[in-house]
């Protein structure tokens, strides 16, 4: 069975902190767990690459041989496709790369931000939070809606 990771990042307008959150589910769209955290002040495209980061590894802890990694940041999936590497971001793309290459069944694939909404919440809940990795085994009150709207949705189009 293919397991999926859906990450997003979001960055205050205001205040220029950033957050992270992620959703992960099996094939059938089941819940297997959320998380978030908040990442202080960097750059959208960097708090999507910390999103990617810390799903693939709660996934590495779970041991799932299939892993779809869903992102909605395009630059970043086509940084992590490609070889080039610059700056901060490269570290993060480096360790990333580290993972795929190490899990042969892993993929990383662009989604339209319209079906990425529960990773979008969880991240912009983090703003509001302190730095620590939060795991949510259920989904939470927030984003209840939006996950079983989600789910549906993505079942049809898998169909």
């Amino acid at each position: 069975m293919c397991f999926y990771l859906n990450t997003d990042g979001a960055t205050h307008s205001v205040s220029g902190f950033s957050a992270t959150g992620g959703v992960i589910y099996d094939g059938k769209g089941q819940w297997i767990l959320g998380y978030n955290r908040h990442l202080g002040k960097c750059t959208a495209v960097v708090a999507e690459l910390w999103g990617i980061l810390d799903g693939l590894m709660l996934f590495q802890k779970q041991g799932y041989p299939e892993v779809i990694i869903q992102s909605d940041c395009l630059e970043n999936v086509l940084s992590l496709h490609d070889s080039k590497l610059d700056g901060l971001r490269s570290s993060l793309i480096r360790r990333i790369h580290q993972i795929l290459a190490y899990e042969e069944k892993w993929s990383l694939n662009y989604i339209p931000r319209e079906s990425n909404q529960v990773a979008d919440t969880l991240a912009k809940m983090a703003l509001k939070m302190n730095g620590t990795l939060r795991i949510f085994e259920e989904p939470p009150l927030e984003i209840q809606v939006l996950w079983k709207d989600e789910c549906r949705f993505a079942n049809m189009t898998r169909n």
